[in-house]
């Protein structure tokens, strides 16, 4: 089966789920404020459990930090060209705040490990791949660059302090020990440790259904009209413009075909929720962040497709 069909599937499944969700809360089963709950058991539960068991049955080789690299650099490129169209269109600081974060920061944990599964079941060098360019890529500029641009996009002079938080999560704990894992080579699933391997496969597969409900309780209908300009500004630059350079340095700097795929897929992804997050936090435009990341997610569907079926994966 080729990528483009498999990640038609991978949509498809998660598609289903997110009606599911929508259904859920409209017959009261489940509240909006319920996702809250998800997305902290989906970020300190499940992704350290993917991020470490995706980790530490392999040994890190400095290419395989070439797609991360790349990633990293592309939320940097986003990061300039939605604040300098932002500003040539004359949007005031918190409106430049929310373009910005809807347009650089992509949902790579919550979507992304998502798709990826989908599209590589079983295949612990896909989950790998992912778990770097995800956390390396796109993780680490969000969760230290993030509340520093989320202060300063609401007018407040640091996020500093709030940016180092990262280093006391889970996830980065998951981090370390699998890539320490990796490199001691420690022992693998023997009769000792099977359970917590096991323990860890389980909490990952709960990732996508629980990722995906959490996004579909916080489902609202937007109003386009109102968030036309700076829709379009994120969805050239956030879902079209970064999956297709992410193909052409892919392509420039000889990824094999898995690597490609991961990398356009995750550069591919909508707005991050996280952005949303901390532009309320930090009395920035998270109405219209989360505006934008809702109707771009929605969007994300054709775009994702579109841009597979372009750089012919």
């Amino acid at each position: 089966m080729s990528a483009m069909h498999q990640l038609l599937n991978a949509i498809i499944v998660i598609c289903f789920i997110y009606v599911i969700a929508v259904l859920l809360k409209k017959k009261g089963i489940l509240l909006e404020e319920n996702s809250l709950t998800l997305a902290r058991l989906v970020t300190d539960v499940c992704l350290p459990a993917i991020v470490f068991t995706g980790l530490a049955g392999q040994t890190i080789q400095v290419r395989e930090l070439e797609p991360s690299a790349v990633m990293l650099m592309l939320e940097i490129l986003c990061i300039l060209l939605a604040w300098g169209a932002a500003r040539l269109l004359r949007f005031d600081l918190r409106k430049q705040g929310a373009v910005v974060f809807c347009s650089a920061f992509g949902s790579s944990t919550f979507l992304g490990y998502s798709i990826i599964t989908q599209m590589y079941p079983g295949n612990q060098a896909a989950i790998g791949e992912a778990v770097l360019i995800s956390e390396i890529g796109v993780g680490y500029p969000i969760f230290i660059l993030g509340p520093m641009l989320a202060a300063y996009f609401s007018g407040k002079k640091s996020g500093l302090a709030a940016s180092l938080g990262f280093f006391r999560s889970p996830v980065f704990f998951a981090l370390i020990a699998g890539i320490l894992w990796g490199i001691l080579d420690l022992p693998g699933e023997n009769s000792f440790l099977a359970p917590l391997f096991h323990l860890g496969s389980v909490l990952s597969g709960a990732l996508t259904p629980l990722a995906i409900i959490a996004v579909g309780l916080m489902f609202r209908r937007p109003a386009v009209k109102s968030i036309a300009i700076p829709l379009a500004v994120v969805i050239l630059i956030k879902l079209i413009l970064k999956p297709m350079i992410a193909s052409v340095a892919g392509n420039a700097l000889g990824f094999p075909d898995m690597w490609h795929d991961i990398t356009v897929v995750l550069a591919a992804m909508p707005p991050a929720v996280l952005g949303a997050v901390y532009l309320r936090r930090y009395g920035g435009d998270a109405s219209l962040a989360s505006a934008l990341l809702l109707t771009a997610t929605i969007l994300s569907a054709a775009t994702l497709l579109g841009v597979f079926w372009l750089v012919g994966a």
